[in-house]
């Protein structure tokens, strides 16, 4: 495997964050008022420290999936529910992106949806099957141009605001949303494949702070933005709203942003789940890779079109899961056994982003009755 630079897989974490979740946030959080950026923050800073949790242990085990490091440190059920949640996680994410792409660029072009979807997802997947460094180079470009379009996007929304659609502190709102809230940073299961591209802890660290972070400000503006413009009115997908504000051009970048957050998305999540099935599974690259990328193509064209609801429980169930519970469960575990890790983060710490993520996950369950 070649090495990757800090740029790239910034880059990689970045753009598996920013894709589906960005463009879901200002509807789901539209009620919120500012209760709802300071959702995004919270969920941003929690979901960070987690991913810190998976680095350090990462570090004492190289080379292994999260869900063999998982298995390691929490036994067969840990194993088994990180491996599930993560393939949940990744299956529901690449449906909804062959999805949106194939809404988004049958607009664009006026072909016929099912051909759209398959023109991209032989793309992507062909940039997936290549090695890390092709797509590193891949998603530092698109990542790039993503967050161009998503900075122009904020600023063109962004002096329209009126303050009375952020007036409103509503706590129910802001926890219905959190489902979403949470997939938006959905990217821990990149993070020991990273720890591999570029072959030092530190360096890697850098890494993570950087992809949490970043993505963090640009959510945190983008919520701000979009409900502070148009409140309980924000569309779906938000950036469809620019069309009412300036017409074709607004149609176009409205367009455009979403496919890109979808292409960086979509490489990030199959480069995971594609290590993930690997590991688990013990098979070859090849199979690996078809198990990552057909069954998503196939459950689309078997007619599972639309994703909203798909995102919500994945990121309700599946992320807080995943991104919160299981890697703080691991950090405390395997802090038992190490004498030290590179940031050495104190166990009460450890404890809280537990209770967090635990009463977050009932509280969800119990909203379901």
């Amino acid at each position: 495997m070649r090495r990757l630079r800090l740029a790239e897989a910034s880059a990689i974490l970045i753009g598996t964050q920013i894709g589906a979740g960005v463009l879901g946030l200002p509807y789901a959080l539209r009620e919120a008022g500012v209760l709802g950026i300071f959702i995004v923050i919270l969920a941003g800073l929690m979901t960070l420290l987690t991913a810190l949790f998976v680095l350090e242990v990462s570090s004492k085990n190289p080379g292994k999936s999260l869900s063999k490091l998982t298995e390691e440190h929490l036994g067969n059920i840990g194993g088994v529910s990180m491996f599930l949640s993560i393939s949940a996680l990744a299956y529901g994410a690449l449906i909804a992106y062959i999805a949106g792409s194939a809404d988004i660029l049958s607009s664009l072009t006026g072909v016929k949806p099912e051909f759209a979807a398959l023109a991209f997802w032989s793309l992507m997947s062909l940039i997936v099957f290549m090695d890390l460094k092709v797509s590193g180079e891949a998603e530092l470009a698109l990542t790039g141009l993503l967050l161009l379009v998503l900075a122009v996007s904020i600023g063109l929304v962004l002096g329209r605001i009126d303050v009375n659609n952020l007036s409103t502190f509503n706590t129910s709102a802001a926890l219905n949303g959190l489902g979403v809230v949470i997939f938006a940073y959905v990217s821990h299961m990149v993070i020991p494949e990273l720890l591999k591209g570029l072959e030092d802890i530190k360096t890697t660290t850098k890494a993570v702070f950087i992809g949490y972070l970043v993505p963090m400000v640009f959510y945190a503006f983008f919520v701000l933005s979009f409900v502070g413009a148009f409140g309980s009115d924000t569309p779906e997908l938000a950036t469809s709203a620019l069309e009412r504000l300036y017409g074709n051009l607004g149609r176009i970048l409205g367009l455009v942003l979403p496919l890109a957050a979808i292409c960086t998305s979509y490489i990030g999540i199959a480069l995971s789940e594609m290590d993930n099935i690997k590991d688990v599974l013990g098979i070859g690259r090849l199979y690996a890779w078809l198990l990552t990328v057909l069954p998503p193509l196939l459950i689309y064209f078997a007619g599972l079109k639309s994703f909203v609801n798909a995102l919500w429980l994945a990121g309700t169930f599946g992320g807080i899961l995943y991104a919160g519970i299981l890697p703080t469960a691991m950090y405390l575990k395997a802090k038992r056994k190490q004498e030290s890790f590179h940031l050495d983060l104190p166990h009460s710490i450890a404890y809280f982003s537990g209770l967090v993520f635990l009463v977050l996950f009932l509280y969800s369950v119990v909203s379901l009755g």
